[in-house]
């Protein structure tokens, strides 16, 4: 008993000293030992004793060697699986495949994860709140949102809520909501299948409600350690219950979306985003809604943000009489991350 008990706490000495073999040295020459865990957006996940899980900025590191199995993508969409050994020159990445070493620059590279986890490699979660009010024409705004991403090697996983009230003395309280579920299986050479469901309600459009199912596919065009721009496309089953008609509406829909992100981590941090959803009806004739949504978040201190975002909707057939047939606004908000 003794013997297997020593045993086992050799191994798990062994294993433990193990996940610490992976190097990272900045071009100042700072050496850090540790364990990598992945790299998203231009930003390193490293883990020390020391320290803990730290983000290090990627165009910082001179040299890398990781003793995992890895999975290496780059902007082109290439893939490369093995181990990484420290490379000759600053700035090279050498991936040892099992065609032999792959030798690639290291701003190249935009990811790199475990393959042996085959679980969750992050999780972001974005809270903002904002309110806004002016005495003269005696008007209030509250605005809440929370954004939810949960990462793997191959799939994404995304919630997103966002609220806006307002209420004047001059005419009647209205409300904009959406909730937002999505699943993104990314493929090959920058491609991904992706499907969710959603629900909306807009006092100015006169919908009480929106359901909708969709499913389809894109692509990321661009994929780099600093911006991002997908297009994507499918179909929608969408059931909607309107102010003042008895009956729920059904149909499908197809739609073609373009998103954009640009994000850069010198300071203060920004990150902007931007998104048009263009959605033409396959069963309603003529009709044609649309969605955009701008973002601009700047830090101001650590994970800690000023928001600033535009929003426009817009439906040329209202399924309401007297709905307007487009809503817009800007919002401002504080904004944390964790």
């Amino acid at each position: 008993m003794i013997a297997a008990s020593l045993a086992m706490a050799l191994l798990a000495t062994r294993a433990a000293a193990d996940e610490d073999t992976d190097v990272v040295v900045f071009k100042n020459g700072d050496r850090l030992t540790g364990e990598m865990k992945s790299l998203d957006r231009g930003r390193l996940s490293f883990e020390t004793d020391p320290t803990g899980t730290i983000d290090i900025e990627w165009d910082k590191v001179a040299y890398i060697r990781v003793d995992q199995d890895i999975q290496v993508q780059t902007e082109s969409g290439v893939q490369y699986f093995g181990q990484i050994r420290m490379a000759k020159q600053e700035f090279k990445v050498v991936v040892d495949t099992a065609d032999g070493p792959a030798e690639l620059d290291s701003s190249q590279v935009v990811a790199m994860d475990p393959i042996d986890t085959g679980g969750f490699r992050a999780l972001d979660v974005n809270v903002s709140v904002g309110y806004n009010f002016s005495k003269a024409s005696n008007i209030t705004q509250l605005n809440v949102g929370m954004d939810t991403e949960y990462r793997s090697v191959k799939r994404v996983l995304s919630a997103d809520f966002a609220s806006q009230l307002s209420n004047s003395d001059s005419s009647e309280s209205s409300q904009r909501q959406s909730l937002e579920f999505n699943y993104t299986r990314l493929r090959p050479n920058r491609w991904l299948n992706d499907g969710g469901i959603s629900f909306d309600a807009n006092d100015e459009l006169g919908l009480n409600l929106r359901t909708s199912l969709s499913a389809g596919g894109g692509r990321y065009l661009v994929q780099t350690n600093n911006s991002l721009f997908i297009l994507k496309g499918g179909l929608k089953a969408t059931r909607e219950n309107n102010v003042d008609v008895p009956e729920d509406v059904n149909s499908l829909e197809s739609y073609g979306t373009m998103t954009w992100e640009w994000y850069r981590y010198d300071t203060p941090e920004l990150d902007w985003s931007t998104t048009l959803e263009v959605i033409p009806s396959l069963t309603e004739s003529g009709r044609v809604r649309g969605e955009y949504d701008a973002t601009l978040r700047w830090e101001i201190m650590t994970d800690f943000y000023w928001q600033l975002e535009y929003y426009y909707s817009y439906d040329n057939k209202p399924q309401t009489e007297d709905a307007s047939s487009n809503d817009y606004g800007i919002t401002t908000s504080l904004a944390y991350k964790f």
